[in-house]
């Protein structure tokens, strides 16, 4: 994967109006976790170096060590840092290919980058283990589908998306606001 310029314990990212939202698996009380805190609301890089302690201690299980790096890598996003971000995020990916929310986070990345077709190939890989996850995954699917004005695909993503989560307000809003729009020419 290549970053194209641009304008989630495990945090996974809902990419929605232009904000970031959380929804979060926790890791125990070290800078594995102030790690994790500083993600859910990185106004600086400071968090960077709590990630980086608990990276090279060494001590993490391949699942924490992954969600760091994760965690990390939205740090790094949020402080406009993107090859830092993707180096993190591929790393997370590498370490623990299996685990949905590192495909999500990447894939939030790389929406923020515009690398639209790489940010679809992880959505779909995390829909293959999504445990919970799939009507968020599925949602940020839809919004990139929108940007490449593939609306169709969009709303079928987004309807499947309420089929998991019908009560989900944000998911019924996005479905009535593109229900008149048309595919690309």
């Amino acid at each position: 994967m290549r970053l194209k310029s641009a304008c989630g314990s495990l945090l996974v990212l809902l990419i929605y109006s232009g904000m970031l939202h959380t929804a979060s698996t926790m890791l125990g009380p070290t800078d594995a976790m102030r790690c994790y805190k500083e993600s859910s609301f990185p106004l600086s890089g400071q968090g960077t170096s709590y990630c980086t302690d608990a990276i090279s201690r060494g001590e993490l299980t391949r699942r924490d060590l992954a969600a760091t790096y994760s965690n990390r890598g939205i740090i790094y996003m949020k402080n406009g840092k993107f090859e830092k971000a993707l180096k993190d995020h591929n790393k997370a990916v590498e370490i623990k290919p299996d685990l949905p929310q590192v495909h999500i986070n990447r894939g939030n990345l790389l929406y923020h980058t515009h690398d639209y077709e790489e940010a679809l190939v992880d959505y779909d890989k995390a829909l293959e283990n999504a445990k919970g996850l799939g009507a968020v995954t599925l949602y940020n699917k839809a919004l990139v589908l929108l940007r490449m004005r593939r609306i169709s695909e969009a709303k079928a993503a987004l309807e499947k998306a309420l089929e998991i989560n019908p009560q989900s307000n944000r998911v019924i809003s996005k479905l009535k606001d593109i229900a008149t729009l048309d595919e690309a020419p």
